[in-house]
């Protein structure tokens, strides 16, 4: 039985179920950290690799979501696009490295970029225009990076808040192409860990139920989002973003400890 089979049918799977549903929720509540909450807290109880294959539907149905919402199609899919198109190559070579590296390395990772999430408002701060010079080539890397990112560690997120936040693009412009971003790097890990023959029948069977209550929960979250108290929920978020970070740090210290 592989890992992730062994996992599902252990009691850890009732966290991991606890998780995508509150994922869910706060997603639907704040519209942001679906990705980030269900990859970081499985990851506190399991390996990442395992992590990312248990949420990989889930973020890509989650994405679909919000996709279908609609608004500021030609702003943002239609001058965008081809940061979406190089988020495949990115995330191809992202699996592969997260299939042949050992759990530590890319747990450190995970642990770097939850901080630079919460360090965003620090980044945006920097001059960025650099990234307006030459369009294209910025387009090539900031897609190809975002995408090896959501390849590993299924957190693309920073550099393209970065990228289009430099940019100047409209937040409903910018979440439709981030959206779109999401899907093809998500779609292209799954293809890619079923082509290795990670993603097992069980898996599938298990997976699309979790799917289905974690769109449930986005879209109860979502309902109540006009009168949840949502700067709150920034806060709480940030702060248990960033001891899970501190967590995964110290997992990766303590199995290297001579």
């Amino acid at each position: 039985m592989g890992e992730i089979d062994a996992f599902i049918t252990s009691p850890w799977m009732i966290w991991a179920v606890l998780v995508v549903a509150a994922a869910g929720w706060i997603h639907g509540v704040m519209g942001m950290g679906f990705p980030l909450i269900t990859i970081a807290l499985i990851a506190l109880v399991t390996e990442l690799k395992t992590a990312v294959i248990l949420t990989v539907l889930p973020n890509i149905a989650v994405n679909l979501y919000l996709i279908a919402q609609g608004g500021r199609w030609r702003e943002s899919l239609g001058r965008h696009w081809r940061v979406a198109l190089y988020m495949p190559i990115g995330a191809v070579l992202g699996t592969k490295v997260l299939l042949a590296v050992p759990a530590e390395p890319l747990k450190l990772l995970l642990a770097f970029m939850i901080l630079v999430y919460l360090n965003m408002a620090r980044l945006r701060k920097l001059s960025w225009d650099w990234l307006k010079r030459a369009p294209r080539t910025a387009e090539a890397g900031v897609g190809l990076f975002a995408g090896f990112l959501s390849g590993t560690v299924s957190v693309s997120i920073p550099p393209l808040v970065i990228y289009f936040m430099a940019l100047g693009l409209a937040p409903t412009a910018m979440v439709q192409i981030m959206n779109l971003c999401f899907v093809f790097g998500k779609a292209t890990q799954a293809a890619t860990l079923a082509a290795a023959g990670e993603i097992t029948r069980l898996v599938v069977f298990t997976t699309v139920p979790l799917t289905l209550l974690g769109l449930l929960f986005l879209a109860w979250g979502a309902r109540v989002r006009s009168r949840a108290h949502t700067a709150t929920y920034y806060g709480w978020l940030n702060k248990t973003l960033f001891v899970m970070a501190l967590i995964l740090i110290f997992q990766v210290a303590y199995a290297w400890w001579p």
